[in-house]
């Protein structure tokens, strides 16, 4: 429980900054699809070197965790402040209507996976 938590109350501290904030890139302004579609793949690549690193380094704990986490901020974000109370978009675009319920799917494959392997986990060593 106290997991669940800390994991609720970083994510909701997260979230909350970072919906708050200005970000502003070096006065760089993604003003066509291709540019903001490339903003989001810039996360995206992001991302994906974290979760390697994440894999290579650290214990196997963290990294399921790092992946619910990552499935828990997608499916909330989108749901809660992106589709219920219209705070803001993915884009400003129309591919926003496309990428944010993708963003939902893989936020469920995430979630999925990472609580999967980390039950496996959990059941092979007995903990359980």
């Amino acid at each position: 429980m106290e997991r669940f938590l800390g994991l609720l109350a970083g994510f909701i501290g997260v979230d909350f900054y970072l919906h708050f904030i200005e970000a502003y890139a070096m006065s760089l302004e993604a003003t066509s699809a291709v540019g903001r579609i490339g903003a989001v793949l810039f996360g995206v690549i992001i991302q994906i070197i974290l979760l390697v690193i994440f894999k290579l380094y650290f214990a196997s704990s963290f990294f399921n965790g790092f992946v619910v986490a990552i499935g828990v901020f997608l499916i909330f974000d989108n749901v809660v402040f992106h589709w219920i109370f219209q705070l803001h978009r993915i884009t400003n675009g129309s591919e926003a209507n496309i990428l944010e319920p993708l963003a939902v799917l893989i936020g469920i494959l995430f979630l999925w996976y990472g609580l999967s392997k980390e039950r496996y986990s959990e059941l092979s060593k007995g903990k359980v």
